[in-house]
């Protein structure tokens, strides 16, 4: 069955094609996680890798995303992409759940408190931003920003020309330096 003919039958939720699917990608997936995650130097256990690797299939499925997949001979490359922003996604909710607090523990009035969660909420507000973008916006945002990533570098990882990566980068913050700055917290930004 040729890539074409595969996605066709995937898009159309045939679960024998979504097996065939899943088996021929399943290694590129736990690649591109494990990929990901080290790149990111970021800690994650044999289940989190799991947990991601389900999540990209079911993304996959659940919200159609073969259809915005233009030439299907280039699936690795894109299914590297998403399997990369889930991974960076799952970690950063992981990390949120972390980090979060029972308001039943605090007992004494602490001035750092206070301001650790207005930082605090204006990354949520941020995350929320960039999750509106793309995938391609949020990979070139995530490596620009997170991994200090030069464009030159971002545009070999991901195959495309360096002034293309310098538009999206220059658009993704000028987003969200609007969506800050008409929620009131992006002035300095």
């Amino acid at each position: 069955m040729s890539e074409q003919e595969l996605i066709k039958r995937c898009l159309k939720q045939d679960k024998r094609a979504w097996g065939v699917f899943i088996d021929k990608y399943s290694r590129l997936v736990y690649w591109a996680i494990r990929k990901r995650l080290a790149a990111s130097n970021l800690q994650q256990s044999q289940a989190d890798i799991e947990d991601i690797f389900q999540e990209v299939f079911v993304t996959i499925l659940q919200e159609a995303k073969l259809s915005q997949l233009k030439d299907p001979k280039k699936i690795s490359a894109w299914l590297i992409m998403i399997t990369s922003n889930n991974a960076i996604s799952f970690m950063r909710k992981k990390s949120i759940r972390e980090r979060s607090f029972d308001p039943d523990i605090i007992v004494a009035r602490d001035d750092s408190f206070s301001q650790n969660l207005l930082v605090r909420d204006e990354l949520l507000v941020v995350k929320e931003v960039i999750d509106r973008f793309s995938d391609k916006e949020k990979t070139v945002i995530s490596l620009c920003l997170l991994e200090e990533k030069t464009h030159q570098q971002i545009a070999e990882i991901l195959n495309i020309p360096v002034n293309s990566v310098s538009t999206i980068v220059a658009r993704a913050k000028n987003k969200l330096k609007k969506e800050l700055i008409d929620r009131g917290i992006g002035e300095n930004f």
